[in-house]
């Protein structure tokens, strides 16, 4: 690495609208969330998704017995993610592709479990 150029292994979402094909009833709980107190242009990526699931199900309108039941699989969503961040850090791309697997697979698992009024949310 130079003293001017800097090199860095990242993850990024190509295509948002596969998220959004992907899960859709975790980004009907997330994005209104952020639309609320994000950024105005903020990015609606995978990483964007898991990071933000564990507050937007946490100050959501969602019912509690829904918030209980959902909260381990977005600590898990929430826990992988940040392990993904630091093998990217870490300069591990091996570990970290591993791992954006396990946050992917997590992510469906959630998808399943997540209520269908979660498409009615706004």
């Amino acid at each position: 690495m130079g003293r001017i150029l800097q090199i860095r292994v990242s993850a990024w979402t190509y295509d948002e609208d596969e998220v959004v094909q992907a899960w859709p009833k975790l980004c009907a709980l997330v994005w209104p969330q952020l639309d609320r107190w994000g950024p105005a242009n903020m990015k609606r990526g995978v990483t964007e998704l898991a990071g933000y699931l564990p507050d937007a199900l946490r100050f959501s309108d969602v019912p509690e017995a829904q918030k209980k039941a959902l909260r381990p699989g977005a600590e898990k969503v929430a826990s992988i993610l940040e392990a993904m961040r630091a093998a990217l850090a870490d300069w591990d791309p091996r570990r970290a592709n591993q791992l954006s697997d396990a946050l992917e697979d997590a992510l469906f698992e959630l998808e399943k479990e997540a209520p269908r009024e979660f498409l009615e949310l706004k």
